[in-house]
């Protein structure tokens, strides 16, 4: 099961007035061997240091999904 280490947000505001905005993050940690999903980095650690798992630091994958809010009032474009 994914997690969300951070919720999208508003940070703040800039001197020029734009705002500051902050990604949803979310992670995935899975072991490419099993694929057994862990629900947090310490689990995937246990895992690796239990010695009756064939689990090895190779076998954990993290993947990280930032999804960035749409700009309230945003104008402009991504550039070229």
């Amino acid at each position: 099961m994914p997690i969300i280490e951070q919720e999208a947000k508003v940070a703040g505001t800039r001197e020029d007035g734009s705002t500051i905005l902050l990604p949803e993050v979310e992670v995935k940690i899975e072991n490419v061997a099993t694929g057994q999903e862990y629900n947090s980095d310490v689990e995937a650690a246990e895992d690796v240091a239990n010695p009756a798992t064939l689990t090895s630091q190779n076998d954990i994958k993290r993947s990280i999904t930032m999804r960035v809010l749409k700009g309230v009032g945003a104008v402009g474009d991504a550039g070229a």
